[in-house]
């Protein structure tokens, strides 16, 4: 059995998003005992990820990092693979790139999201970068927005036959993969190429078998080995004595990641008529410039049946049983989201440290002692 992964952000939804506090953030995360640390690639709504996650990376030693999540869009994948990569060597060999179609890096600058077509071109191209394969120029080219494809008529004797990472070196593995899904067709792009699939399903067993299914067919017809995509999901882990407080410190993540059920304005993957209903709420409701917020408008329409279905929240006790049966099912990879660390919601955050952590099944390694001061 592989051993299970206990993630979190180093940020979280209301702390503040200054690139110089980071640092300390991700310290304070390793000590606290969690496996890795993700970071979302937007560019409008945070500093640059890749070079805050550089600055986590030579601030610590243990703990994993990986963008949650970056986008085929804004970046060329050589580019995109070329960062990830210069991270993985600069944290000796901890870095994730977590990747989807695109959501706010792209809203905020006027544009949807990719194609699927697209993403699992992008996907296949990001597996060749990172592994040193090399790719055909032609699909490198026709990756560029505004650039001009071909080498026709400019002044070069012995051009390269593909496009590579040539700087790479060999003692490191490559990064890994990990695409953030929800629905079926992003689910079979990502059993085709990834090495995880992270669902943003919430915390619901059944609508989270329905996408373990989907992938593992899909692995099988594309002949990949059972094992060599592993499953992951993002939740919101919210503990806390006060239920009514915890749902409220979830409501804004609870909703951003409802969206993407229903993003492309049909609902995807199994739901009951109750969580239909939340999600036709969420689609009409929805307000990029509040996105992950919980003060937003459109964190007021979900009830709260819904919310202790999607997230983690309330009797710390109530939530591992729930991990733990997750884990039964194969998810072998938590980013959670988790509360700011000071104040009341800092209680939140502690309990998840003191209570949660320690707990989740099948873990690597033991925990840190906890730095709740």
């Amino acid at each position: 059995m592989k051993d299970v992964e206990a993630w979190t952000t180093l940020v979280s939804p209301s702390s503040s998003r200054d690139p110089r506090k980071l640092a300390e953030r991700a310290q304070r995360l390793e000590s606290d005992g969690w496996d890795g640390a993700s970071l979302v690639d937007s560019q409008c709504l945070m500093g640059d990820a890749f070079a805050v996650l550089t600055l986590a990376a030579v601030s610590t030693s243990t703990l994993k990092l990986g963008t949650g999540t970056s986008n085929p869009v804004t970046r060329h994948p050589s580019v995109l693979a070329n960062l990830a990569a210069t991270v993985q060597v600069i944290s000796g060999g901890r870095m994730s790139l977590g990747i989807g179609r695109g959501d706010s890096a792209l809203a905020h600058i006027g544009a949807r999201p990719a194609t699927v077509a697209t993403f699992d071109k992008v996907l296949s191209m990001l597996k060749s970068y990172l592994r040193n394969d090399g790719v055909p120029m032609s699909d490198s080219a026709s990756m560029l927005a505004v650039g001009r494809p071909g080498l026709d008529g400019i002044a070069i004797a012995n051009a390269p036959e593909t496009s590579r990472l040539h700087w790479l070196p060999a003692d490191l593995p490559p990064v890994e993969i990990e695409v953030a899904a929800s629905g079926p067709k992003v689910i079979a792009a990502a059993a085709r190429h990834a090495d995880w699939i992270s669902f943003s399903l919430g915390a619901d067993e059944h609508r989270l078998q329905w996408a373990i299914d989907v992938a593992r067919e899909e692995m099988d017809r594309a002949g990949r080995e059972p094992g060599s995509v592993r499953f992951g999901a993002y939740l919101p882990l919210y503990p806390h004595v006060d239920v009514e407080f915890a749902r409220e410190l979830s409501r804004g993540i609870v909703t951003s990641h409802s969206r993407f059920a229903v993003m492309s304005n049909s609902i995807t993957g199994p739901v009951s008529e109750s969580q239909r209903t939340n999600l036709e709420r969420v689609k009409s409701t929805y307000d990029m410039t509040k996105h992950g917020d919980a003060a937003g408008a459109h964190s007021k329409v979900l009830d709260d049946d819904y919310i202790d279905q999607f997230a983690l929240v309330g009797d710390p006790d109530r939530c591992v049983e729930r991990i733990e049966r997750l884990v039964d099912i194969g998810i072998e990879r938590f980013n959670f989201w988790t509360a700011d660390l000071d104040g009341k919601a800092g209680e939140s955050y502690g309990l998840a440290v003191e209570s949660i952590l320690p707990r989740v099944p099948n873990r690597g390694r033991s925990p840190a002692t906890p730095s709740l001061d």
